[in-house]
């Protein structure tokens, strides 16, 4: 029974959360060459796509790196394997890509 209940909540919450379409990408991985980082990479494109509404009550605060790891994996599944995010800006499918690349290789 615990299961069960367990199984209506997830898909509950699940249902009210945003919902987008998939991108296409449907894994992504760290390649040995990855030069993206927080400062080179990172920070401005969360700041430019995700800060307007993720700096403050919204949750998840994307503000700082550490936020950024915690919140990892809603980040793929909203922003880079459905285009759930950003909600109000265009990201083209090259961004999302490379969002899931530095994700990948631990954000760093």
């Amino acid at each position: 029974m615990r299961h069960l209940v367990l199984a209506l909540a997830v898909s509950t919450f699940a249902a009210c959360g945003p919902s987008g379409d998939p991108t296409g990408i449907e894994n992504v991985t760290c390649p040995p060459e990855s030069t993206l980082t927080y400062e080179n990479f990172g920070r401005d494109l969360i700041d430019t796509k995700c800060l307007e509404c993720h700096d403050g009550d919204e949750r998840p605060n994307l503000a700082t790196q550490a936020a950024i790891i915690r919140n990892k994996d809603e980040i793929l599944d909203l922003a880079v394997y459905t285009d759930a995010m950003p909600e109000e800006e265009d990201m083209p499918l090259a961004e999302r890509e490379l969002l899931g690349e530095w994700i990948a290789c631990g954000a760093p």
